[in-house]
């Protein structure tokens, strides 16, 4: 089974921990996800609770997200791809978030739009998981939005995952938060929050 990659995606070259054997294309395997996917909105977007936003949470997230799905759901990559941090750094990077979310929130050093957005970029550039990290970054911001009663944004769902203008957007507008530059991406998400 091959699935084709697009633009920004880390490609599916491995389907061996793949739970359901009867899929067999990449829409099927999109709507198997979503299912799974829509489930954990549901656990983590229906009451506010205060989370820590460190390593267990983003994994427990992750797990909750493609648990149906992938076995290795929640566990971080063992191996490089063509995106992320070194897998070695993984967990030194995402302690480094962690501590930063920690300190953003404490001193009030960015707005709320602009912490979940700072939060969201590093999650996808650390790119922690084998799949999954841009829509478990943008569930990540989702909750810390929800949990701080801020609006969240209407991600456009399949525009965001296949090869269209809006991913085109939101791909570049990532690799100008890559190059230290959040403008765009804050202006994009911002726009979100605003449908």
């Amino acid at each position: 089974m091959k699935f084709i990659d697009v633009e920004g995606s880390t490609p599916i070259a491995d389907c061996s921990g793949l739970i359901p054997g009867h899929i067999t294309t990449l829409a099927q395997l999109n709507e198997w996800e979503k299912n799974n996917i829509i489930a954990a909105q549901k656990k983590y977007l229906t009451r506010r609770r205060k989370h820590a936003f460190d390593s267990g949470f983003f994994r427990a997230v992750h797990r909750d997200m493609f648990d149906a799905t992938w076995e290795w759901a929640g566990i971080f990559r063992k191996c490089n791809f063509n995106l992320g941090v070194d897998f070695h750094q993984i967990q030194i990077e995402i302690k480094k978030l962690s501590d930063d979310v920690k300190y953003w929130q404490d001193k009030k050093t960015f707005g709320l739009l602009e912490q979940s957005t700072r939060l969201h970029h590093r999650l996808v550039q650390i790119h922690a998981f084998q799949n999954g990290n841009g829509r478990h970054a943008r569930l990540i911001q989702d909750i810390f939005l929800f949990n701080n009663n801020h609006p969240l944004p209407s991600w456009p769902s399949g525009e965001i995952i296949e090869k269209t203008d809006i991913r085109s957007r939101y791909i570049k507008a990532l690799k100008s938060a890559d190059e230290g530059e959040y403008k765009p991406l804050l202006k994009f998400i911002k726009k979100l929050t605003e449908i």
